[in-house]
């Protein structure tokens, strides 16, 4: 089935006329993956996009039309201006705690823009607040603009990366945020991709997931607490992630789950919880030179010896690229010549001596992650009913705002960027 799968694969490609390293989307395999999202959705709860793991607005409005959802999660300055710029109808939650600087930056470049009109920051756009000492930066920033900025709290849930650990911390928070004229709370996040990465002998994933909801709900208890029922209306209850999502099963303490990778699934997420999730992307790399007794430079008898040995292979290719955060899937038990270290201009792997490979074919990988491998390639090749269907370019960088740099007297607070 694999074989037939990937031939086909190289088929289109070939119909294309795609001659170099490729990023392909299978669209079908995509749509499965969004079903099953969809079976947890209609438990009750509402799905917040991850960008950094579907970099592409072509994606992201597909997924969006698929789920019916305009919420994302946004984890970087430059593509923040790209989803505001390309999707203004949609609902951002910033999804890590982001210098002062990177809001004063947003709104500046916000105030310039036309085109960018129809999206209200007051309505649509949350902050991340991770600590008492960010908070009173992004007051202090917000009175000095005269802005309103709503706010959610980041929350540790047990994976100790940061956020209000201790409920002293946060009450104050919550008070401070009330008494403001600036800011307004508009939820919480608390991130537990830990979960299934914890050790039978810590007490397993199930643990580790009871002890996460009852982090949460600790926290909200502490809300209710400080400011009473009335302010848990409307708040933004976020959790999940790809590796978690389905665990929720209610939303007795959540009302938002996360995904992104999960709907491609690259090989770091061949995980229990993803079980029923397949595969959906691949990088296609060409094949430039067939080798045949692959060799060691200045060592015949040494290379003769380590392939007589199995440590080199007695056959082999050099691709076109290489040394991408990826596995080689297809042809069957392809591997990286580790003797010949990694190229990223032309790597050579090795394969079994009875393996079908043509100069031009494709030897295929599949990424280990999403959010950076995505977006190495430029777009993406969109793989639907046996061809290439589409292409979707991925995020860019474009000019990434610093305060450094500054020149002709420009401010480095006050110099726009543009997409």
């Amino acid at each position: 089935m694999k074989e037939l799968y990937f031939k086909a694969l190289t088929e289109a490609l070939h119909e294309s006329g795609i001659c170099t390293p490729t990023l392909v989307l299978d669209k079908e395999r995509l749509d499965r993956n969004i079903d099953h999202l969809i079976d947890v959705l209609n438990k009750g709860f509402d799905y917040r996009l991850v960008t950094k793991s579907l970099p592409s607005i072509p994606l992201l409005q597909y997924v969006m039309r698929r789920t019916g959802s305009q919420r994302v999660m946004c984890f970087h300055l430059p593509f923040l201006l790209q989803i505001v710029s390309q999707i203004p109808s949609a609902d951002i939650l910033m999804g890590k705690p982001m210098p002062v600087r990177a809001a004063r930056h947003f709104y500046d470049w916000h105030q310039k823009q036309t085109s960018s009109m129809c999206f209200s920051p007051d309505l649509e756009l949350q902050w991340l607040i991770d600590s008492p000492e960010r908070l009173d930066q992004y007051e202090r920033f917000a009175e000095e603009r005269g802005l309103n900025l709503r706010v959610s709290l980041e929350i540790d849930v047990g994976m100790h990366r940061g956020g209000f650990r201790r409920s002293a911390a946060f009450s104050e928070a919550l008070r401070k945020i009330h008494h403001s004229r600036h800011l307004t709370l508009t939820g919480l996040m608390g991130y537990e991709a830990h979960i299934p990465n914890i050790p039978s002998v810590l007490g397993g994933p199930a643990r580790a997931f009871k002890d996460a909801q009852g982090r949460y709900q600790n926290f909200i208890d502490a809300l209710l607490t400080e400011l009473g029922q009335d302010a848990l209306e409307g708040l933004t209850l976020n959790t999940g992630g790809s590796s978690t999502y389905t665990m929720y099963g209610d939303t007795s303490f959540a009302s938002e789950i996360a995904a992104g990778s999960a709907l491609v699934k690259p090989k770091n997420y061949d995980q229990d919880t993803l079980e029923h999730h397949v595969a959906a992307c691949y990088i296609a790399a060409p094949v430039l030179k067939k080798v045949d007794h692959p060799e060691i430079p200045l060592s015949p008898v040494i290379s003769a010896m380590l392939r007589w040995v199995g440590v080199l292979p007695k056959k082999g290719a050099f691709i076109y690229g290489g040394n991408w955060l990826a596995r080689p899937v297809f042809p069957r038990e392809t591997e990286q010549v580790r003797l010949h270290g990694r190229s990223s201009n032309q790597e050579l792997y090795g394969f079994p001596q009875d393996t079908e490979l043509e100069e031009d074919d494709f030897i295929f990988f599949r990424p280990t992650q999403s959010e950076s491998v995505f977006r190495q390639f430029g777009q993406i090749a969109v793989y639907e009913n046996g061809v290439i269907s589409d292409w979707w370019p991925v995020f860019q960088e474009e000019h990434n705002p610093r305060e450094t740099g500054a020149q002709n007297g420009d401010s480095a607070e006050t110099k726009i960027y543009s997409l």
